[in-house]
């Protein structure tokens, strides 16, 4: 009897992209899964955030910031279908958008966004999965019944048959630790690049793009968060997402939020049309920044080149962006890499030999030096 003709239990731990494409894709094979995450969403990186503020007569305003992940790019086949799929659904739509860029110059763009805010899409993957949500999983334990989740308060979970980390690297190595120590000394070794993200709003402006990637000061990318669509933003008022260069981020890595969201909304009103003479200064209604210390791969030579390591003697599975891209689509082709690649396996029978080449794993990495966890 094959394992997916049995009982077979698997917690994915992450929320976002990755974590959810792989836990879509083992139930729909008949694992048993349970998708763990510390948040109280889903969406990981593809996350929206909400304000609220009272306009000039009192009444409340609330507007949404797709403050992580702003769109998708869909290059290969498999992940095209996907979106195509999500689409028939309506939790995704076609972006095209005019860009402010000095190169390759400034120009209409294409991409998709989910609706109405970028989660959508992953709670559209995670669907059906058991969720346990604002679980934190604090570290894996082994006994000969499986592998037990050890939560924030000391609450422990499991057993299941396999654990799947979906986790920045740096978190995915300290729970890796001890348990399989050549990848979380890989993982270690992966240097993440940070990203400091405002999130305003303002009255509206006259301004011809709908997103621009300033080639000077500390802003990477700026983007009118109400033209994107399915957006809900209250009459007269554009909405902003404008995040900071890695290097500056980097800089201001532990600097005081409030200090960092003056400086970027200065940056932000820079690349904003003049104010005519005689016309009152430009409203701002709310102003605020997140802090993201594990935004990009800034390098990833401790790693591979795989999409995902699987090891089955151990039952111990890695995915996420930083594999190959660190973006929304490389975080997907993981997750579905490694369920397609558990799920391969598991359709063996218990007893045949597992081959050497099912074992993924990674060169032993220079730097060991264990990194930081959010």
């Amino acid at each position: 009897m094959s394992a997916l003709e049995s009982t077979n239990r698997i917690a994915v731990v992450g929320a976002g992209i990755a974590g959810a494409a792989c836990a879509a894709s083992l139930q729909e094979a008949g694992v048993q899964v349970t998708l763990f995450d510390k948040s109280r969403a889903v969406g990981g990186r593809m996350s929206t955030r909400r304000a609220a503020w009272a306009d000039g007569d009192g009444t409340e305003c609330t507007a949404e910031f797709d403050h992580g992940a702003q769109a998708l790019t869909a290059r290969q086949p498999r992940f095209r279908a996907m979106l195509a799929r999500a689409e028939s659904a309506g939790v995704v739509a076609r972006w095209q958008h005019r860009v402010h860029a000095t190169w390759p110059a400034p120009g209409v763009r294409e991409a998709w966004v989910a609706t109405p805010g970028m989660p959508a899409l992953v709670r559209h993957l995670a669907r059906g999965v058991p969720q346990r949500l604002a679980q934190a999983v604090q570290r894996l334990h082994r006994t000969a019944e499986g592998w037990h989740l050890v939560l924030a308060g000391g609450e422990t979970a499991g057993p299941f048959d396999q654990v799947v980390l979906a986790l920045p690297p740096a978190q995915a190595a300290v729970l890796l630790a001890g348990h399989h120590d050549r990848w979380a000394d890989s993982l270690a070794a992966v240097p993440m690049a940070p990203c400091w993200t405002l999130m305003a709003a303002t009255a509206d402006v006259d301004w011809p793009w709908d997103a621009a990637e300033p080639a000077r000061g500390p802003l990477a990318w700026v983007a009118r968060n109400d033209r994107k669509p399915g957006r809900n933003t209250p009459r007269g008022v554009a909405t902003w997402v404008a995040q900071a260069t890695p290097a500056w981020s980097a800089a201001h890595l532990e600097a005081d939020p409030a200090t960092v969201a003056e400086a970027l909304r200065h940056a932000l009103q820079g690349l904003l049309p003049p104010r005519l003479a005689g016309e009152p200064p430009l409203a701002w209604h709310h102003a605020s920044v997140h802090r993201w210390r594990y935004a990009v791969p800034a390098d990833r030579s401790s790693l591979d080149g795989r999409e995902c390591w699987w090891d089955a003697d151990r039952g111990l599975g890695v995915c996420g962006d930083f594999f190959n891209g660190g973006n929304v689509e490389a975080a997907w082709r993981s997750g579905d890499e490694l369920a397609d690649t558990v799920a391969a396996w598991l359709e063996q029978p218990h007893d045949t030999p597992v081959a050497p080449e099912a074992i993924r794993h990674p060169a032993p990495a220079a730097n060991t030096e264990a990194a930081e966890a959010a």
